[in-house]
């Protein structure tokens, strides 16, 4: 396992802050007591967090807006994904941006949600395992082709980055209770999504699994 020097983040940068899992993550980021930056294109998406967040207007594809919403952080968090109408490759060209403006910024850690069709070499997939995988490169190869330019991305960019490859997310409650590891016999196939943002907070803070790509299930 590799890691960093520890030490919480004062100021994190979330990306996908509207959605099912990163609304979790701000919400715990807050009560960690974190600053929380977002982009967010209708900040009325945000709800009870409007006002509670520093809110950047704009689009993933708009590097401007980007560079904006991670200026001053000191880790980026990313739980975007594909929702009705993205472009097929919306989450490679979002981690183009935002690598390049953590370049700008000068912030180096990066915890991305991603899935597991991205494999890791040190993987021993089930048969149903890889079942899964299959399913979602031949019936939606536009998220299967843009989860792999994405981890290309982020493997590239000499940032400390840490792919977190969740099984099925669910809307259970956070446990604390999750296998991070690799994917093989005895890894759940689901994980609830309070855990995932808990986790990925766990890994901004303390600097673990860097520069791998640990495999989420409960």
């Amino acid at each position: 396992m590799s890691t960093t020097s520890s030490g919480a983040p004062k100021r994190v940068t979330v990306f996908g802050g509207t959605g099912a899992t990163g609304r979790k993550i701000v919400e715990q980021a807050l009560a960690r007591g974190i600053t929380v930056s977002v982009l967010v294109r209708d900040p009325a998406g945000l709800g009870e967090y409007t006002g509670r967040v520093d809110v950047v207007k704009g689009d993933v594809a708009d590097q401007a807006a980007v560079d904006k919403a991670v200026a001053g952080s000191e880790a980026v968090l990313s739980a975007l994904g594909h929702v009705k109408g993205s472009p097929r490759d919306v989450e490679a060209t979002a981690m183009r941006n935002i690598v390049s403006s953590m370049a700008k910024a000068g912030a180096r850690r990066l915890v991305v949600l991603s899935s597991a069709v991205v494999a890791d070499p040190a993987d021993k997939p089930t048969l149903g395992q890889r079942l899964t995988s299959w399913v979602v490169k031949t019936f939606r190869k536009d998220i299967y082709d843009d989860s792999l330019a994405k981890a290309q991305v982020i493997r590239d960019s000499g940032l400390d980055w840490t792919i977190v490859r969740a099984g099925l997310l669910t809307n259970g409650p956070p446990t604390g209770k999750y296998h991070a590891g690799r994917q093989e016999k005895g890894a759940g196939s689901r994980v609830s999504r309070a855990d995932v943002a808990a986790f990925m907070l766990s890994c901004a803070a303390d600097g673990k699994y860097v520069r791998e790509l640990p495999y989420l299930s409960s």
